[in-house]
């Protein structure tokens, strides 16, 4: 590893008791080492030379060799040259999305990728309410189909969420128990962690990095489902 922006290894009190969540800075491509690659990661850094992917893959391998995630359940994102990592005890499977706010036209894509009662949704809300809707609505979708394995068109698709007076719930394609929620990480991100094979989120420790500082950022969401959900409606 290069420079000096955080310890040779990551260390958090009581994480085999949890999940940990990690958000890594554009500072941390200093810290890239090449070495540390495994040959599938050798073969997406040739295929993202040049530009921002370039720079956010390093970002997200770093923060990996640092937390030592590869002997974990873990799982990775990108966004704004930001990484967010999530890393979880053996047997969880987790997903992990992190999106930056930025001008969409936010009906358009609903209409094409989400289910009409999101749609519908959507339409009721205006202004912020809308974008930060929207935003919990795709990092919530992208972060459960992460950890069910699903393509991402999929995910937005088959993952349907409702917010109600108690919260948010949802139906997923999948027998087993969920959970997720969305963490406003700093101004303009938005952090999804989903979990499957719970549905309570576990205990989850939140870093940022580098140098490794504990982060403490409130959730804006959480969705649960039960453990035999049923069809989404129509």
């Amino acid at each position: 590893m290069h420079g000096n922006l955080g310890a040779s290894s990551a260390r958090s009190d009581g994480e085999d008791a949890g999940c940990a969540l990690w958000l890594g800075d554009p500072a941390a491509q200093d810290l890239f080492d090449a070495s540390s690659l495994c040959a599938q990661d050798r073969e997406q850094l040739r295929a993202r030379q040049g530009g921002r992917r370039e720079r956010e893959f390093k970002v997200s391998r770093a923060l990996k060799a640092f937390t030592h995630a590869d002997a974990q359940s873990h799982s990775l994102s990108h966004s704004a040259g930001h990484a967010a990592l999530l890393v979880a005890p053996a047997g969880m499977r987790v997903g992990v999305d992190l999106e930056t706010l930025r001008p969409r036209d936010f009906l358009r894509i609903a209409r094409f990728a989400f289910h009409e009662q999101e749609l519908r949704a959507l339409e009721a809300a205006a202004g912020a309410e809308r974008e930060q809707m929207f935003y919990v609505f795709w990092t919530l979708k992208e972060a459960l189909g992460k950890a069910l394995r699903l393509p991402l068109l999929d995910a937005l698709r088959q993952c349907v969420l409702t917010r109600g007076a108690h919260g948010w719930t949802g139906t997923a394609p999948t027998h087993l128990p969920w959970s997720a929620q969305v963490f406003h990480a700093r101004p303009g991100f938005f952090l999804a962690a989903a979990y499957v094979g719970t549905d309570t989120p576990p205990r989850v420790s939140q870093w940022d990095w580098p140098p490794q500082r504990a982060a403490e950022w409130p959730v804006i969401a959480c969705a649960t489902a039960p453990a035999a959900a049923g069809a989404p409606p129509a």
